[in-house]
């Protein structure tokens, strides 16, 4: 049972959500492959990181993920400067 208990532990340490207009995106991991997504320019979004975890967030201008408009690896909450079509999760 102790091990049980420590693989939750581990798991729960390394968590990560992200939140968008249409969307809740969460995980434990990277998300290396590009997510696509529509967030318009004005709406509020939010990365949360677990404590002790190394996850970063990647936010670009097409779902194709080719040029980079926002990086966190830290918490981070505001309104998007600009739209927000791929995201991508790396450093885990």
């Amino acid at each position: 049972m102790k091990a049980l208990t420590i693989i939750s532990l581990a798991t729960a340490a390394s968590a990560w959500t992200f939140s968008y207009t249409g969307g809740v995106r969460d995980g434990g991991g990277n998300r290396d492959a590009c997510q696509a997504i529509n967030h318009p320019a004005g709406d509020t979004f939010d990365w949360s990181n677990a404590w002790y975890s190394d996850c970063c967030i990647r936010l670009y201008d097409s779902s194709s993920c080719t040029n980079q408009i926002g990086f966190s690896c830290d918490d981070w909450k505001k309104k998007a400067s600009q739209a927000i079509k791929g995201w991508r999760v790396t450093n885990c």
